[in-house]
């Protein structure tokens, strides 16, 4: 079984590789000038643009890629699986199901499964390297796609931004909600919910928002691996880092930037966090 993902899982381009799972890029425009994430921009290239007062656009993986990439495996009786971007926040999933159901025309016995994660960023990444690892294991194809729809179920996501309103413009929250979030210069927490992110809670500074996210996880029974992802606010990414190594179990906090799609939406500024609750 080959693993496909998308670059909005926020797995570097050396991880892909090392892993042998296939990449799908998604686009990023800024002054009219199309560039595939991680391969023709980088994350600080993209926020660099943003300080700059630019606007970056992103699109979604068409159908044609999809169907290029699913049809090299399929000819060689290979079975496919990718674990898909939430499709609430792109319609790349949707390019993908597309694809699968070309491919079916001309080969309807291809084995091809596409998984809507409804996630983002490396929430979607943890989920992709779980299933790497039960490929790794040898699992079986029901084995794994058990396991993986099970991790889908117990992601976690926690955002705090630097600006709402950015978020708000590029169609990812609504400008109500941005402006509640403005008020009074409160800090938000936002998470994933049905695949879209919204705002959860409102705090005054960043230590309370950290410490919000850190109740959370205790909450969760975290002992896993744990992801912190920013946008140029590393600083503030090992602040809690240190303070969930300090207060929970988990295993491991990684941490690394945010990807140039995802950041394209978030700005500078972003810590996101990313676990999968243990209860679940």
């Amino acid at each position: 079984m080959q693993l496909f993902a998308d670059s909005c899982s926020d797995i570097s381009q050396q991880d892909f590789k090392s892993k042998n799972i296939e990449f799908i890029p998604l686009k990023i425009t800024i002054d009219g000038k199309d560039y595939l994430d991680q391969i023709e921009i980088s994350s600080q290239e993209v926020l660099n643009e943003i300080s700059s007062g630019k606007r970056p656009l992103t699109s979604q993986a068409n159908p044609e890629q999809f169907t290029d990439m699913f049809m090299t495996y399929v000819e060689k009786g290979e079975s496919v699986l990718y674990i898909a971007f939430s499709s609430e926040l792109s319609g790349t999933y949707q390019s993908a199901v597309i694809a699968r159901d070309t491919v079916l025309e001309d080969y309807p016995d291809a084995d091809i499964t596409i998984i809507d994660t409804k996630a983002a960023s490396y929430g979607l990444g943890l989920i992709v390297e779980r299933a790497h690892g039960y490929l790794e294991e040898g699992l079986s194809k029901e084995e794994i796609l058990e396991k993986v729809e099970s991790d889908v179920k117990s992601i976690r996501h926690f955002f705090t931004v630097n600006d709402l309103d950015y978020l708000a413009k590029g169609g990812r929250l609504s400008k109500g909600q941005a402006f509640l979030g403005g008020l009074l210069n409160i800090k938000p927490l936002l998470h994933v919910e049905d695949g879209r992110l919204v705002p959860l809670e409102k705090h005054r500074g960043l230590k309370k928002v950290f410490s919000s996210m850190v109740k959370h996880m205790k909450a969760d029974n975290v002992a896993a691996e744990v992801h912190i992802t920013h946008a140029n606010a590393h600083d503030q990414a090992e602040q809690l880092q240190k303070k969930i190594m300090e207060e929970t179990n988990a295993a491991e906090v990684k941490i690394s930037m945010i990807g140039p799609t995802i950041s394209s939406h978030t700005g500078n500024g972003t810590v996101a966090l990313f676990y999968f609750n243990e209860g679940v």
